[in-house]
């Protein structure tokens, strides 16, 4: 029976992460989302304590990326603030995908710059994935890559791009033409100015909004072959979709995790009718069940992550990767409406972090 229990090192984590997340990201949060960003000073104090450098320490980070020690300290950012996190989670995808699928050359351009303490805070890289017509599932990637030569031309969309108007690397997920299947799934690295590609801000978001976004528009885009990053339906790249399925899993199960205990606090100080309202079954029910479907979702992430940092088949990966992202993102859904239900009126207003963590679990669909 597999063991999910963490080592004592990653339980050092873990707690690092907790600790930033709770004296950092919450209170915090709130006004990130006014700010529309992240501070420079919460990227500095996340760029000291080494949890955002994922990469082998020739690069200068704190080690090679394991699966399972990044989906804990994804889902404690993720419990701290949902937003924050997935802007932090979003801009190490773009670098981690150049460091699981490109040649030497790419990760030595790319890489160095988000390993260090000054250059690590300021850095942001992008990972585009899904799509309008789509989620966040390699088999809902339309946008084709068609090669000529010595160029690829890129056309569809993509939406949701979190630092997609300003990044580097900007990596996009697509299909090369004519295929099907994983095989077809490639990377490429869009330069920050190519021509034939429309870069919209999103604007007017129901929630993430601490965490920028951006939509693209391909239109026969030009980009050269160097920027390929591996070649179509290679490993590399296959897992680093599966990692950014795990680690936006983790980051639900933080929200989710977030809003029930939150929920539960008030439930306790909450008197109606001479007593707590968490006395009651309706409530009480309610929170029991959100629990069971929380510890769930976290063992479906946890076995992926395991899967991810062993030798699973990648087809297994993939499948187990995407499919405990559903399930984290339908908890996490469900949890915060749940916890605005239970605190009522309260739930509503900004004096609570619940309407907004509620709004951030919306947005990640």
């Amino acid at each position: 029976m597999p063991n999910f229990a963490p080592t004592e090192e990653q339980e050092e984590i873990r707690t690092l992460a907790r600790s930033v997340a709770m004296e950092q990201l919450r209170p915090q949060g709130r006004v990130s989302e006014q700010q529309g960003n992240i501070s420079p000073e919460l990227m500095r104090t996340l760029a000291q304590t080494g949890l955002t450098s994922p990469f082998p320490e020739q690069f200068g980070g704190s080690g090679a990326i394991e699966a399972v020690t990044y989906a804990l300290i994804a889902e404690e950012l993720g419990f701290g603030d949902g937003a924050l996190a997935m802007n932090v989670i979003g801009s190490l995808m773009g670098p981690v995908t150049v460091m699981l699928a490109g040649n030497q050359e790419q990760q030595q351009a790319y890489i160095p710059s988000f390993c260090g303490e000054r250059s690590g805070a300021t850095e942001r890289g992008s990972l585009a994935c899904a799509e309008r017509s789509g989620g966040y599932e390699l088999t809902d990637i339309n946008a084709t890559a068609r090669q000529d030569g010595d160029t690829y031309f890129v056309n569809g969309t993509k939406r949701d791009v979190i630092h997609g108007a300003q990044s580097s690397p900007r990596v996009a997920l697509l299909r090369v033409e004519g295929t099907t299947g994983l095989n077809g799934i490639c990377a490429l690295i869009i330069p920050e100015q190519a021509a034939e590609l429309q870069i919209r801000s999103d604007t007017h978001k129901l929630g993430l909004i601490a965490a920028p976004s951006a939509s693209f528009d391909f239109n026969d885009t030009p980009v050269s072959a160097s920027c390929m990053l591996g070649e179509a339906g290679n490993s590399g790249v296959l897992r680093a979709a599966a990692l950014h399925s795990i680690l936006r899993a983790s980051v639900a199960c933080g929200t989710a995790r977030a809003s029930l205990e939150y929920a539960m606090h008030y439930a306790r100080e909450r008197i109606a009718f001479g007593r707590p309202i968490a006395s009651y079954q309706g409530i009480a029910f309610m929170v029991a069940e959100t629990a069971m479907k929380l510890d769930a979702a976290r063992l479906y992430v946890w076995r992926a992550a395991t899967e991810w940092d062993g030798d699973s088949e990648i087809e297994t990966l993939v499948r187990d990767a995407e499919a405990a992202q559903r399930q984290a993102l339908k908890i996490a859904q469900s949890a915060t409406i749940d916890a605005v239900q239970i605190m009522g009126g309260a739930g509503f207003i900004a004096d609570h972090p619940a309407e907004m963590w509620m709004r951030n679990a919306a947005a990640m669909e």
